[in-house]
């Protein structure tokens, strides 16, 4: 992998990496880049090509939107007020994109109402209790990233992502789950910011109540690919409970080169691990990670 080819944005429940080096940042950040190379290198490995090995350089922001849990981890009844909105929003989406579902009136304060457990019901029943798991985990950092009561998070984050950007200058810029939506934001909100593509993995752009009209830039009925990346391809696990609506983000945005909708991994659709192993994924970056070729 040449130096400086690759950069990576993490997604949900990477706030371990950080407890693990007992709040040592330098410590937490080895740790999550030895792991993305690992997994980067063990799926270009797999298609065959030979290639050195250099760290993947990784935007760290999980302690700008932990908030002292387990980030969603233990289940609905643990979210906050908003996040709570957020999950119900959630499930609405999806339930109303299924063609034949009836909606379920939506809760939008208040702790775990009636109608938002009948939600979450339905949820688990259709897609499962790890599925349901995810989500909430994912809608809790949302919740954190977006509260209008603490910007500061916000920017932060994406600070964080411009600082990788500016002082690797990646040619590629990897961007996971939530990370997707940190870095949409912060390369839409620098035209300075530059890569010649953008791979976005497991996203939840589309997410139209919950993500995609919440973006700042504000988008205007369809969004557009950042100023400064030339090129954006979207890979989603057809299993992704947080990659909804299939396809969602070349129709929600235009300059999407290719939308990749595949099986990647049955058991765990949405984690770093598996797309980034994933062979959609390397025959987008081959080209970049100099192959030396066997």
């Amino acid at each position: 992998m040449d130096a400086g080819a690759l950069a990576g944005v993490h997604g949900i429940r990477n706030y371990g990496y950080l407890r693990d080096a007992a709040g040592d940042l330098p410590t937490a950040l080895r740790a999550i880049e030895a792991d993305w190379s690992s997994w980067i290198g063990q799926g270009l490995r797999k298609a065959g090509g030979v290639f050195v090995q250099e760290p993947c350089p990784v935007a760290y922001y999980a302690d700008c939107v932990f908030r002292g849990d387990r980030m969603g981890a233990q289940g609905p009844a643990r979210l906050t007020p908003f996040a709570e909105q957020l999950l119900a929003q959630w499930i609405e989406e999806v339930r109303t994109g299924e063609p034949g579902s009836a909606s379920a009136p939506l809760a939008s304060q208040g702790r775990l109402t009636s109608g938002v457990r009948s939600m979450t019901e339905w949820f688990t029943e259709r897609y499962g209790q790890r599925a349901l798991s995810v989500v909430t985990a994912t809608v809790s950092e949302l919740a954190a990233y977006f509260d209008p009561a603490f910007p500061e998070r916000r920017e932060q984050a994406q600070g964080r992502v411009a600082a990788v950007l500016r002082e690797r200058r990646p040619r590629v810029l990897l961007a996971h789950s939530l990370g997707s939506v940190v870095a949409y934001e912060a390369l839409s909100r620098d035209s300075g910011l530059r890569v010649e593509l953008l791979v976005t993995l497991g996203s939840p752009l589309a997410m139209r109540t919950v993500v995609f009209d919440r973006l700042i830039p504000p988008v205007r009925g369809r969004g557009a690919r950042p100023p400064g990346v030339v090129e954006w391809v979207n890979i989603a696990d057809l299993g992704d409970p947080v990659a909804v609506p299939r396809g969602g983000v070349a129709q929600r945005f235009s300059g999407v080169a290719r939308d990749h909708v595949a099986s990647i991994h049955r058991v765990d659709p949405h984690k770093a691990k598996n797309y980034l192993r994933c062979a959609e994924l390397i025959g987008e970056i081959k080209k970049f990670v100099g192959d030396r070729g066997a």
